[in-house]
């Protein structure tokens, strides 16, 4: 009996070997499946957000292609412009002249006129020279009041020192000499 018990106890313990392996085999598949349909899942989302950031990327290439279109338009449009102005504000002001000195008596408004604003333009020109020179004198003045200041206070600092530095070698000295007198 031993031997049969024996001999049963291997069969049942096979039995359940088998059993255990068909278990992990079907558990081994049925993730090896879940791995698999992730993975499908992961790489499609992968690839959507891919494409939507190179879609974002290239959105904002064409952005900043549009921007430095339009900057280099501009730029052009006033290299244009600005010698265009010139000569017909040259042009204006030509005729506007002949048309103002066309008689005697508007070339001798025009003269009143130009003097009269020569005149107001050296005023202004003199007004503001002469607050500039009043702004740098003050500024010297207390340039110069607070170096003064400074060397006063420099020059008490140095002689009370000096006076401290004297008494004392006055009193050594006295000391000094009381010495050498109860010596003698």
């Amino acid at each position: 009996m031993a031997t049969n018990s024996t001999g049963s106890t291997k069969s049942v313990q096979r039995k359940q070997a088998k059993t255990t392996a068909k278990g992990q085999a079907t558990k081994t598949a049925k993730q090896t499946k879940r791995t698999a349909s992730t993975a499908k899942t992961t790489t499609k989302t992968a690839t959507k957000r891919t494409a939507t950031e190179a879609g974002k990327t290239a959105g904002q290439a064409k952005g900043g292609v549009k921007a430095t279109t339009e900057y280099v338009k501009q730029a052009a449009e006033t290299a244009v412009d600005v010698p265009v102005g010139v000569a017909l504000t040259a042009v204006d002001r030509v005729s506007d002249l002949n048309v103002r000195l066309s008689t005697p008596h508007k070339r001798e408004v025009e003269v009143r006129r130009v003097r009269n604003q020569l005149k107001r333009n050296l005023n202004k020109v003199e007004r503001r020279g002469g607050s500039a020179r009043r702004k740098a004198v003050q500024q010297a003045k207390r340039t110069r009041t607070q170096l003064e200041r400074e060397v006063k206070a420099r020059r008490r600092q140095t002689e009370t020192q000096l006076k401290r530095n004297r008494t004392e070698a006055e009193k050594r000295v006295k000391v000094v000499s009381e010495r050498v007198q109860s010596l003698v």
